[in-house]
């Protein structure tokens, strides 16, 4: 089980659309710079959570990127399997062996499952809204240099982003 870096950047990036809800769309670029993601590699990440329905794209003078589903009801789960490709909980790391590896014959792969069991479920019951609003605003308490003002501007400028 891994969670990969372009399953982090889309829960970071639903995570931005979260918190500037009222100001959608948002463009790849814009929470790129914000959450210092690659923008190149976050417009693809884009790509796939539009052909996942979970954003879909708005064309014309005021583009970007919307919710295609309320963030209440995309779990982590979900998000995460989607953009990885498959299920995080497939197999047991200790399958290679010879052991035919089931919780009946192995100590091992009956801890392994009931490991990831909990770990599904509470995968399942986390919905994007509520990660964001649980998670510390570590990324959101200033902007980056290349979108704050300079000196003590910066500060005022970082505040009001937060509001």
């Amino acid at each position: 089980m891994k969670v990969t870096k372009s399953a982090g950047y889309a829960l970071h990036a639903l995570m931005y659309m979260v918190r500037h809800s009222t100001q959608l769309p948002v463009t790849a670029v814009t929470v790129a710079k914000a959450e210092g993601i690659p923008s190149d590699y976050l417009a693809k990440i884009f790509q796939q959570l539009a052909k996942a329905r979970f954003v879909k794209a708005i064309r014309g003078p005021k583009r970007g990127y919307v919710f295609a589903r309320p963030p209440e009801q995309i779990t982590l789960l979900e998000l995460f399997e989607t953009i990885d490709g498959g299920s995080m909980f497939e197999d047991c790391f200790m399958r290679h062996g010879e052991c035919g590896g089931s919780p009946e014959s192995c100590r091992i792969f009956s801890i392994w499952t009931e490991a990831t069991r909990q770990i599904r479920k509470e995968l399942e019951n986390t919905t994007i809204a509520s990660a964001t609003w649980g998670h510390p605003e570590h990324r959101f308490m200033s902007l980056p240099e290349s979108l704050g003002c300079s000196g003590k501007n910066n500060e005022a400028a970082s505040s009001a982003s937060i509001s």
